[in-house]
């Protein structure tokens, strides 16, 4: 994402202040900290349910934290990257409420259908409650 690999370039940094609810500053705070804990620019389910385990230490999320991680990578390559971090990150703490509910929808969709089953509800149910 540029040469300084600790900045955003130019136009990806106004890209990315149109896209979410941060504001420049924000972003390159966001960008230099995705950086220190993946310095590939790239973050795998693995790393996400390590960092994820983090936050909940009780129990284990890394059956929920799979789900989440589906959720916050948009295009389905198996990685997230900053830009798909940090307009997740946005709309969960952010967003207008229709997207924070249309984000937690297609967390339900497992299959991405469009539809959520009673089968991908309980599914999702059974990870948070396990």
């Amino acid at each position: 994402m540029g040469n300084n690999k600790t900045r955003l370039r130019p136009e990806t940094l106004i890209e990315l202040t149109k896209q979410t609810d941060f504001s420049e500053q924000e972003i390159q705070e966001w960008y230099k900290g995705f950086l220190k804990d993946c310095p590939s620019g790239f973050l795998s389910v693995e790393e996400f349910k390590k960092i994820y385990n983090n936050f909940f230490p009780y129990g284990d999320a890394s059956k929920f934290a799979e789900h989440v991680f589906r959720t916050f990578d948009a295009n389905h390559d198996g990685n997230i990257d900053f830009r798909e971090f940090l307009c997740a990150l946005s709309i969960t703490s952010r967003g207008k409420l229709e997207d924070k509910l249309r984000w937690a929808f297609n967390m339900y969709d497992v299959d991405g259908n469009g539809f959520v089953s009673r089968a991908e509800m309980l599914e999702i149910v059974s990870v948070i409650i396990d």
